[in-house]
This record gives C-alpha cells, sequence and structure tokens, in this order.
C-alpha cells in the first residue's frame, strides 16, 4: 500500500507566512498566510519562488528548472506545473486520505463498486480508486484540470482503467445521474469554498447543504465510504463534517472519523492546510 516513503515530496519548513516544499529534486517556496511562526531550519535556496502580493502574482524559477516535471506518489505518477494561483497540480495534504482510499478499496475487492470523484482537481483520488473491481467517475468544472488529470492517468499506465472523465458542475451532474437511476458505492467530496464549473457558480454556504442532499441520493443502499473535505474554515468545521456523513441514512449508527489534514514536516513544523471527515 501507498506509505510516505514512495513519495517524492516533502514539508521541508513553515513559518514567516510561508511553506518551503520539495516536490521531486525541486525547493519551491510559496506564501501561506496562516503560518504566524518562525522558520525552524535554514531555509535552501528555492528552485521556485511563488510572489503574491497586492501587484502581482508571479512564479519566479531559476533557468534550470523545467515544467512540466514529474514525481512518484507510490505507483502514481503526477505531473507538477506551475499554475497561476501559486498550485502546483497536488495537494499533499490529502495524502492519507489517497492511502485510506486505496485500502477501502483493498477492503472490498470481491464487491464491483463505483467510486465517484468530485470536484476532482487533477486525479490522485481517482487514480488511487482506480483497481480491478471499480468504476471510476471523475467530475471537475474545468476542462484543462480534466486535461490535466487524464495525463496523470496515462503517465501513471492508467489509460486503459475504467474511469470516466466529466467535465460539468458537480450539482447539475449528479442530479442528471440520480434522474437516470446512477449510484455510487464510494464518493469524494472535495469542495472549494467558492467556484465555478461551466456556467454554475458554488457558493459552500449556499450549496453543501443541497450537494449532501444529493450524495444521499446517489449512494447505493450498502455503501463503501464517503469522505468530505472543507477549505472554509470561517464557515465549517470538522465537526460539523462528521455531523453530515452521521446523518446519512446509508451509515445510520457508524461514527464518522474526524479529519485534520496535515502535512508532516521530519525537521520543520507540520502543517494543518484543512479538515473533513470520513465515514465507513
Amino acid at each position: 500500500m501507498l506509505s510516505y516513503e514512495d513519495f517524492e515530496y516533502e514539508l521541508l519548513d513553515s513559518g514567516d507566512k510561508s511553506r518551503i516544499e520539495k516536490f521531486g529534486k525541486h525547493i519551491i517556496k510559496r506564501p501561506c498566510p496562516q503560518v504566524s511562526w518562525n522558520l525552524k531550519v535554514p531555509a535552501s535556496p528555492a528552485d521556485a519562488t511563488f510572489v503574491k502580493n497586492d501587484k502581482e502574482k508571479k512564479w519566479l524559477k531559476n533557468a534550470e528548472i523545467k515544467e512540466p516535471f514529474y514525481i512518484k506518489v507510490g505507483s502514481v505518477i503526477a505531473e507538477i506545473r506551475f499554475s497561476e494561483n501559486g498550485q502546483l497540480g497536488i495537494f499533499p495534504e490529502q495524502f492519507d486520505n489517497w492511502r485510506w482510499i486505496q485500502q477501502q478499496v483493498k477492503n472490498n475487492s470481491k464487491r464491483s463498486l463505483k467510486i465517484l470523484n468530485t470536484f476532482a482537481y487533477t486525479g490522485m483520488a481517482t487514480l488511487f480508486s482506480s483497481a480491478a473491481n471499480t468504476e471510476v467517475c471523475h467530475v471537475d468544472g474545468a476542462k484543462s484540470i480534466v486535461k490535466w488529470a487524464r495525463r496523470n492517468a496515462e503517465i501513471s499506465g492508467l489509460q486503459d482503467a475504467k474511469i470516466r472523465w466529466v467535465c460539468d458542475d458537480v450539482m447539475s451532474f449528479m442530479a442528471r445521474e440520480i434522474r437516470r437511476g446512477k449510484q455510487y458505492d464510494g464518493i469524494i467530496l472535495d469542495p472549494p469554498a467558492f467556484g465555478r464549473g461551466g456556467k454554475a457558480e458554488w457558493r459552500i454556504k449556499r450549496d453543501l447543504p443541497k450537494l449532501m442532499q444529493l450524495v444521499q441520493q446517489i449512494l447505493t443502499p450498502n455503501p463503501i465510504f464517503v469522505i468530505l473535505t472543507c477549505h472554509a474554515t470561517d464557515l465549517y468545521t470538522a465537526e460539523d463534517m462528521v455531523r453530515m456523513l452521521e446523518k446519512l441514512p446509508q451509515f445510520k449508527g457508524r461514527r464518522a472519523e474526524k479529519l485534520l489534514l496535515k502535512i508532516p514536516s521530519r525537521k520543520g513544523t507540520e502543517l494543518t492546510m484543512s479538515f473533513g471527515a470520513r465515514i465507513k
């Protein structure tokens, strides 16, 4: 199963409103406004730094650094690119969820499973859901991001896996699936605080309760899991996520697990990026 030793990523340190990370062989520095403490270890020179202030947002990169480049996440290969918003294509704080998803699929290997990954970004959770007994549906509202996710599948040798790639607004897609009588055994939910998919606009405070109603309708009677993670720390707590999952009738009597999505650091300070819950 997936382990950190097979992950070509490391949080070297965090502090002074920044985080210093190593992706493959490259050291990258990015802003991290919630970090109020000081850096613990002497900072190595960064190969790339994301600058964000009132006047500009841009990457400052050494000439030697090539784009894209690739890192291993266990058996999966992730293509790393320097996005205009400071992202690189993976969220390392989701690593434990990727490992957990892979384990749940393995624990139910004698069943044929259908997994729905929503707000699915570049597809790490999609690829760790993929197995001989699974059909995975990957849904994201950005065509370029879905293309990136498909590329990750191809370079990981999963181009022939049973994955359905969908570019659509998540709630519109789920509503259509419900009308078609489609159901899923596992659902991954990682909604942003705000976003746009197609012509639709997502606002988590307004739309998350509606999303959970759709989840209830689209789950099979005997599901294997639901994961819900959240980035709106001013609106929700991990305890709220737990309550939402425990209200799903398919999991009646089961307890959800509260999550703090952390990036461990061997020498510096670990970094809590977001929170959520999961139930099985």
